[in-house]
């Protein structure tokens, strides 16, 4: 009961609230629009700084067996090693899975041994059940790395693979999440090199991985105004709905994340594929729809064909020349062409401006966080 109630005086002194116009939370959402415009630097600094680290770690990875990949973090950095799944088994041929922190630390530490990758995210570097679930890959003859955009942390200290992520994270996560994802994906090209697995493909895709902070850059000034307008349209909505297939899951997730953080309103993220095992949009229900890539193409349009149908507000980002949507979609965001890899980077800045713009937008107006759910204006 002592520590329960530890918890909750924690939570009553959180430095920010949910009331409209509580300065300290817009203090934090100005902290995020800084971070988020500043992605492609952060990205940028983290690529050139863990060079030589990364490739310390791949050699020692060379010669290992290596049977499967766990990335482990809470929050954004969980849903970090969601969008950099795909890349992992595709360069790596073998199965990645994205853990939730508590979860691996209770339930899923038995089936890891010493042919285990785990990889840990904490911003901090001070999350107990990251720490917990790398000290038992240790202990189990697995390997561990420790990612951290916090220098002098618990982790950085105490696991000897730590690599430092150069971003900040004054506001809401944004660029260390990406950051983060660059440099894991930095990890798994070198890993996939030193064990000479892939080149061609890894060769092509280090190539548009050094290109990826200038895609970042231009997403972020060329989606701002769209991101303004959209934000105000929807500003007494209480309720957005996010999807997206396989990796394209993740910008979904940061999307909803951004919305409960800064706006502060209910926000759901879901596999696309589900939206139509449910009823799950209703009349005026805006929906996001990630759809980067061909795999998704179909399904993504025919979910856009039911949101229409039924009266729902459908935004869809796709990559430029796709034309099908048009007409069908409420908006069509059209982002620069990338790689299935790398599309989870480049799709969640999108998503980053909106929860932005439309926080903005409710304090214009008064607004907090909902007592009920509400549908789109």
């Amino acid at each position: 009961m002592a520590d329960l109630m530890q918890q909750y005086k924690a939570i009553k002194r959180e430095s920010s609230s949910d009331a409209p116009g509580d300065p300290e939370r817009f203090r934090r959402v100005e902290l995020t629009r800084s971070e988020m415009m500043a992605q492609g630097d952060a990205m940028r600094r983290t690529l050139e700084t863990t060079r030589e680290t990364v490739q310390h770690i791949a050699a020692e990875l060379a010669g290992r067996r290596l049977s499967r990949v766990v990335i482990v973090g809470c929050g954004d950095s969980w849903i970090s090693g969601i969008g950099v799944r795909l890349a992992f088994e595709r360069l790596l041929g073998v199965v990645c899975e994205p853990y939730e922190a508590f979860d691996l630390e209770q339930y899923g530490l038995d089936m890891i041994d010493d042919g285990t990758l785990v990889i840990g995210l904490s911003s901090s570097g001070n999350t107990a059940p990251v720490s917990a679930s790398l000290r038992a890959t240790l202990a189990k003859g697995g390997y561990a790395v420790a990612l951290t955009n916090t220098a002098a942390s618990a982790m950085t200290k105490e696991f000897p693979a730590a690599l430092l992520i150069q971003a900040t994270r004054g506001g809401w996560p944004t660029q260390s999440s990406t950051a983060a994802m660059a440099l894991m994906l930095s990890l798994a090209l070198e890993i996939a090199k030193a064990r000479g697995l892939g080149e061609g493909k890894a060769v092509g895709l280090a190539a548009d991985l050094a290109a990826l902070p200038e895609v970042m850059d231009r997403v972020s000034t060329g989606f701002y105004d769209r991101a303004t307008a959209l934000g105000k349209t929807l500003a007494r909505a209480d309720m957005v709905l996010l999807a997206g297939a396989g990796p394209h899951l993740a910008p979904a997730a940061f999307g909803a994340a951004k919305l409960k953080e800064l706006a502060p309103i209910h926000a759901v993220a879901f596999p696309l594929e589900e939206y139509h095992h449910y009823r799950t949009q209703k009349a005026g229900d805006p929906l996001f729809l990630i759809a980067p890539d061909q795999a998704s193409r179909q399904r993504a349009l025919e979910t856009a064909i039911v949101g229409k149908a039924v009266g729902g507000y459908t935004i869809v980002l796709v990559p430029e020349g796709e034309a099908g949507f048009d007409g069908i979609a409420d908006h069509v965001w059209k982002l620069p062409p990338v790689r299935d890899e790398l599309a989870p980077l480049v799709y969640s800045v999108p998503l980053h401006l909106f929860g932005y713009h439309v926080t903005k937008a409710r304090d214009a107006l008064g607004l907090g966080a909902p007592l009920l759910g509400g549908r789109a204006a």
